[in-house]
């Protein structure tokens, strides 16, 4: 901002401060505050011109004013917040808002909710900074701390409680942890704690225990003195208290035990281990996976405790909620090993519903909750010994389940497991060859499902395989024998968008991998006519997913292609990237178009000119019509990208915009190259040619750029660009109290 503008931005902040002072102002909305309030947080860098512009006077007039409506009140202690955490404040301005804080502190009522979450907040802030001190010797800091409590007491509102419990759990973590207020304040907070015990309370419900309880969890030493009162009570919570206060109570019970000494930390873990064996079965697995990675008790007796609800052959002792509360366990807390892994598999087995299962039916049978869980854990790891179980497992689900997260998750357990798998079929049982061929059969039949989620994930599990074992022959080759590839190739024509898109993802790493050949042979199809279809999708499909797939696809595999296709197929490319992408009303396809050019234009102009890849001559920049790399000129891709700069949509020309800077300093650099020795054939600038050309494009890009300085960037992310509009919108109101011209302010922003 030039110093005109400067002058009259500060100008323009006075008389907006004036105005929010004002009985007229008439702001119903807190859009333009926050708006007002970002913008001094950029434009103030300084205490200096923190006077300038009037920010200091305007606090001191509003601490001394008692008669300023609430919304400015608000506006003026976040601002505080704004200025202390940004600036190095001099002691006179510390005192001005030291003095605006007392005078919220001390005459706003306990009702005035918003007024009194920004003290709050501000306090939050002020509390750790550097000048902490010195701004609470200016004010009565007992009544502020008095006046929390309080508000914890009275139990208004849980925005105003929250913002009060963060300021004392801060408060206690700072300097003015010794001040006596504080300690004050500490006492009355251990007798909140100890008082829950004589009440009888079985839950933490008040927000003055719960702020209690977080002030024992963050600083424990700090309540050394009434140590045992409060063990009772946090093994009571334990014993008692529902799931949420039971967590509370065991990390509080966590952060005790790190700060005693031996013998009080023998008590803490011999208390817990008690209540663990005396309580339900699914309180103390609440309460098991708290404790787990908190290395209160012994991992190895935790583990035990965990896996009770999984052990045994009928499970029939626990209930479902405990047994899957112990699977949420074993997968959250990553507990991987055999003993586990032969639990959760012995559980996967009871849940299916096979028609030749000897063992009958069991309260587990069928349940879906306890498959999906089962193996979400198989997912991540399956012990060597139990592969063949598993894929066992897998292939009975597969073949039965009628649900699709079902589904999904025994593809994804099955791509982890295939290369020990196929490792294992040919010292394995004819069982495993039998499960892989029913596997096979199944996921094929899904490939043609009703449901399109079965389709999709079919088409996904291909992806996958070839993203996850490329490099795995066995895995490719049993992939490939089963024809999966070909099934999600004929899924590019699938009556719903998602596989289509999905089918177009499977094709790219296809192409991308050693195996396009083998597709293309399965299909009795060209690389062309593959590519043909492909396009039709990007310029016909009614779906934006699709037409993204397949841009992507085209985008990411052009470089491998271009050496493959015909040249009818090359300027179907190019005509499909420069014409019909550019013009789709989907923002993310355009970008895909974006970055394909310039994609381009990097690899001509930077260096990477291999003459069979780059998508210009290095010759000359007319387009070589005997030779495939010359279908694309860098002016087409230019020209592309100055027509996208004017894009209705901001996340567009935004992206060129910033594209469009470093392809004029390497238009610009080309320039200058013309008048230096030493060019060979091989160079751009060796063309009269190719120097008028560059010439050209350089000066588009830059008449372009200089229109867009000239209106005022739209990509800014700043408030230089707007403001000064801010400012008049709000004075605007100064003389429109409500209605349409107030209404119209605020929507513009």
């Amino acid at each position: 901002m030039d110093m005109m503008k400067e002058s009259e931005y500060c100008k323009k902040v006075q008389q907006v401060l004036e105005f929010l002072q004002s009985p007229n102002c008439h702001v119903h909305d807190d859009t333009l505050y926050h708006k007002l309030l970002d913008s001094l947080s950029i434009k103030v860098i300084s205490p200096d011109y923190a006077e300038k512009c009037g920010v200091v006077d305007f606090l001191q007039r509003v601490g001394n004013n008692s008669d300023v409506g609430p919304d400015t009140l608000v506006f003026a202690v976040q601002l505080v917040e704004k200025l202390v955490s940004r600036l190095e404040v001099p002691k006179a301005h510390v005192s001005v808002m030291a003095l605006l804080i007392e005078t919220v502190t001390m005459k706003t009522p306990n009702d005035n909710l918003s007024v009194l979450c920004a003290l709050f907040k501000t306090m939050s802030t002020v509390i750790h900074c550097q000048c902490v001190k010195k701004f609470c010797s200016y004010l009565n800091f007992n009544e502020v701390l008095k006046k929390s409590f309080d508000i914890l007491k009275e139990e208004r509102s849980i925005f105003l409680s929250r913002a009060v419990s963060d300021f004392i759990c801060l408060l206690f973590t700072s300097e003015m942890s010794e001040f006596e207020g504080a300690k004050h304040l500490l006492k009355e907070l251990q007798n909140v704690i100890v008082n829950l015990a004589k009440e009888d309370c079985c839950r933490v419900s008040s927000p003055s225990a719960s702020c209690s309880l977080r002030v024992l969890e963050k600083v424990p030493h700090l309540f050394d003195d009434c140590f045992e009162e409060i063990l009772d009570v946090l093994v009571k919570l334990l014993e008692k208290g529902n799931a949420q206060s039971a967590m509370t109570a065991t990390k509080c019970l966590n952060s005790l035990h790190q700060c005693q000494d031996e013998t009080k930390v023998e008590r803490v873990k011999s208390l817990v281990s008690k209540v663990m064996q005396s309580v339900d079965i699914v309180r103390s697995l609440h309460i098991a996976k708290i404790l787990y990675p908190l290395q209160l008790l012994d991992e190895r007796d935790l583990e035990d405790h965990i896996l009770k609800p999984l052990r045994g052959s009928d499970g029939s002792c626990y209930s479902v909620a405990a047994v899957s509360q112990s699977l949420t366990i074993v997968t959250e807390c990553n507990i991987q090993n055999s003993n586990v892994c032969k639990c959760v598999l012995n559980l996967l087995q009871m849940t299916e519903n096979r028609q030749d299962d000897t063992r009958g039916r069991n309260v587990f049978t069928g349940n879906s909750r306890l498959q999906l869980k089962s193996l979400e854990y198989l997912r991540s790891y399956v012990c060597k010994e139990m592969v063949s179980s598993a894929t066992s497992s897998i292939s009975s689900i597969v073949s039965l389940t009628t649900d699709h997260m079902i589904y999904k998750k025994c593809l994804d357990c099955l791509c982890g497991l295939l290369p020990e798998v196929l490792c294992s079929l040919s010292s394995a049982t004819s069982t495993l060859d039998s499960d892989l061929r029913q596997i096979r059969d199944s996921v094929q039949r899904n490939f043609c499902r009703v449901e399109w989620e079965f389709r999709d994930t079919s088409c996904e599990f291909v992806t996958n395989l070839l993203n996850k074992h490329k490099g795995n022959d066995a895995v490719m080759k049993w992939m490939l024998d089963c024809q999966y590839p070909v099934f999600a190739y004929q899924a590019l024509a699938d009556g719903e968008s998602y596989v289509r898109a999905t089918s177009l993802g499977t094709l790219q790493a296809m192409l991308q991998s050693p195996y396009q050949e083998h597709l293309l042979q399965s299909t009795n199809a060209t690389i062309d006519e593959v590519i043909s279809q492909v396009l039709d999708i990007c310029t016909t499909d009614s779906e934006a997913f699709p037409r993204r797939s397949a841009a992507r696809l085209v985008h990411h595999c052009w470089r491998d292609l271009v050496s493959q296709l015909q040249p009818a197929s090359l300027q179907s490319i190019v005509r499909c990237f420069s014409v019909s992408l550019p013009s789709d009303f989907d923002w993310e396809v355009k970008l895909i178009a974006v970055d394909f050019w310039c994609v381009c234009l990097r690899r001509s102009l930077t260096g990477d000119l291999d003459t069979e890849h780059t998508v210009v001559s290095t010759q000359c920049l007319e387009a070589q019509k005997e030779r495939k790399s010359g279908l694309i000129s860098v002016s087409t891709a230019v020209d592309v990208l100055l027509k996208l700069s004017g894009d209705y949509d901001p996340s567009v020309n935004e992206q060129v915009y910033q594209e469009l800077s470093w392809i004029s300093e390497a238009l610009h650099r080309l320039n200058e190259n013309q008048a230096s020795s030493g060019m060979d054939d091989h160079c751009l600038c060796s063309c009269s040619l190719c120097v008028q050309t560059i010439s050209e494009l350089s000066d588009k890009i830059t008449e372009n750029r200089n229109k867009v300085a000239a209106s005022g960037s739209r990509f800014e992310t700043d408030y230089d660009s707007n403001a000064l509009s801010l400012l008049d919108d709000i004075l605007s109101l100064d003389h429109s109290p409500g209605g349409e011209e107030e209404d119209n302010a605020i929507d513009c922003y």
